[in-house]
């Protein structure tokens, strides 16, 4: 059986589609909520440490990118560490996908279909997206190739539908609630591009030469965005507003207004916003099921995808509320799993060093 892999151009649209997907949801009042006026600085600094932090990932498929994840954590730490390594990975991209399927629902219900039973909303992302899932990367890669010009542009539109409502002032003071908070938090939410590791958690997907541009371009990419929704954001609204709603994105659409004849423009990011939340949860349902099958062994990872659909539906009803999925997934997870996310590459290539596993050094991958 050949693996299925995706073109370049496929892959930097897929990546960036995923790590931008949190603009949707609450992503623009987090950041305000951290930083102020100054939490364009906090997405710059997180950027641009996301690319220093990508070269541990990338030195790591260098040596070992020949491999399934679980077959190059078990050559470099043995089978019982490698095992854990692995399970390192899957468990929190377990829970991850579990979250992000109950946001995206609890998100769905308050703007569109507020009498709808949270777990119909549940229910219908996770069947979806477990189909699309089953049709493979290709059937996602694709689809997020089609799809991602439309709702670059339909933020972009909503983005210079607010121009009327700018006020420049509302980015002063420049470093907002200080130095500090920029620092600390710009290190913490380099987690925003905690995707990059399907980039060596299922590496075969991708042709290997490839990987360096692909890496680099969607880190870049998706910072320009997130740098161009936050400040028209903090030109929207002033910092102690733009911490409060839920749906930032969704409530700057709400407030334009063309004319009598032209109004609730919302519309048309409800529909980019569901498209993004069924690509987001295909992806994860599929690298979760592909990373499991080649540490089980197995020939085929689709007969896992049921098991692992039932598995994320239950995991997102522990929660009680939209509140504390928030509380968790945002404050919790988000802002430690950069440890993980560029931690276990560094730390398998510490134990490769240690034990003189991989590729020499002069005969790495350019």
């Amino acid at each position: 059986m050949q693996e299925n892999k995706i073109g370049e151009t496929e892959a930097i649209v897929l990546l960036t589609t995923i790590m931008t997907g949190k603009i949707f949801l609450t992503f623009p009042n987090t950041m305000v909520g951290y930083g102020g006026n100054a939490s364009w600085l906090i997405i710059l600094f997180s950027g641009c440490l996301a690319l220093i932090l990508f070269s541990f990932i990338l030195r790591f498929l260098n040596k070992f990118g020949g491999n399934s994840f679980p077959e190059s954590a078990e050559n470099i730490a043995g089978p019982y560490l490698g095992t854990m390594i692995v399970l390192a990975v899957l468990l929190p991209w377990l829970i991850d996908v579990a979250m992000t399927l109950r946001k995206f629902s609890e998100m769905m219900v308050i703007i569109a279909l507020p009498e709808t039973p949270i777990s119909v909303m549940v229910i219908t992302f996770i069947v979806a997206s477990a189909i699309v899932a089953y049709l493979g990367v290709n059937t996602i890669s694709r689809a997020a190739y089609l799809s991602f010009p439309l709702s670059l542009g339909a933020v972009l539109f909503i983005i210079i539908l607010t121009y009327p409502a700018w006020n420049l002032d509302w980015l002063f003071p420049l470093l907002g609630k200080g130095l500090d908070p920029i620092l600390r938090y710009g290190i913490l939410r380099s987690s925003d591009y905690g995707e990059l590791n399907l980039l060596y958690a299922i590496p075969l997907i991708f042709y290997s030469q490839q990987i360096k541009r692909i890496g680099y371009k969607s880190i870049v990419l998706t910072m320009l965005i997130f740098l161009v929704v936050i400040i028209t954001y903090l030109l929207t609204f002033p910092a102690v507003v733009g911490e409060e709603p839920y749906l930032p994105l969704y409530m700057m659409a709400r407030g334009v207004y063309l004319g009598r004849f032209l109004q609730r423009i919302e519309a048309v990011f409800v529909l980019f916003w569901v498209i993004n939340g069924y690509l987001w949860i295909s992806i994860g349902i599929y690298g979760f099921c592909k990373i499991l099958c080649d540490l089980l062994r197995l020939p085929d990872y689709r007969p896992l995808i049921l098991p692992t659909a039932i598995l994320i539906l239950a995991i997102s009803f522990i929660p009680a509320s939209l509140p504390d999925v928030v509380l968790f997934s945002i404050y919790t997870y988000r802002e430690y799993s950069f440890i993980l996310i560029f931690g276990i590459p560094a730390l398998l290539l510490l134990i490769a060093h240690l034990r003189g596993k991989g590729v020499p050094a002069e005969n790495e991958a350019k």
